[in-house]
């Protein structure tokens, strides 16, 4: 939390990964429609600076937008982290009516308030690149395609990462 105890104007990293390591993109489509969705029901309240989404785990570091910014769509900051579920809670449906599967599909994880001033923020947007890399999925984290490395080397403007 910020000194005023507000998570507006804050950048968060948030992490989680797949109930009991379970993949949470089985295929190229889930990616997909994870990024959709988060265009859905994120970005109107915060803005995507890094991603890495992987089989059973992602990565995302965000600036909730301020007050001024997101205007009558939050009223508090818990409204964030209902908006935070609410995206995870549909998502998990589509898989779920996707696969005929039930229950849980996240679990686990974490979020933290990183400041962009200090050196850690810097070293966090290299991890969260280079996580497919370190995880053994490809040689090289610059040809995963699930990443905003990608999205900032391809300069594509149709990306829902903040330029």
């Amino acid at each position: 939390m910020s000194p005023s105890g507000t998570i507006y104007d804050q950048y968060i990293h948030l992490y989680k990964r797949g109930n009991h390591k379970d993949a949470l993109f089985k295929e190229e489509e889930c990616y997909y429609l994870f990024l959709e969705m988060y265009k859905k029901y994120m970005k109107p309240i915060a803005l995507l600076y890094a991603y890495c989404l992987l089989p059973t785990h992602f990565h995302l570091l965000v600036r909730v937008k301020s007050a001024d910014e997101i205007g009558d769509i939050c009223q508090c900051d818990e409204r964030f982290w209902y908006q935070y579920r609410s995206f995870l809670g549909i998502y998990t449906k589509r898989i779920n009516d996707t696969y005929k599967r039930s229950g849980c599909l996240v679990n686990g994880g974490y979020s933290n308030i990183v400041d962009p001033k200090e050196n850690s923020f810097y070293q966090l947007f290299i991890y969260i690149h280079q996580n497919p890399e370190l995880y053994g999925i490809v040689s090289d984290y610059r040809l995963w395609p699930f990443s905003s490395y990608f999205a900032y080397r391809k300069k594509d403007r149709r990306s829902i990462i903040a330029k």
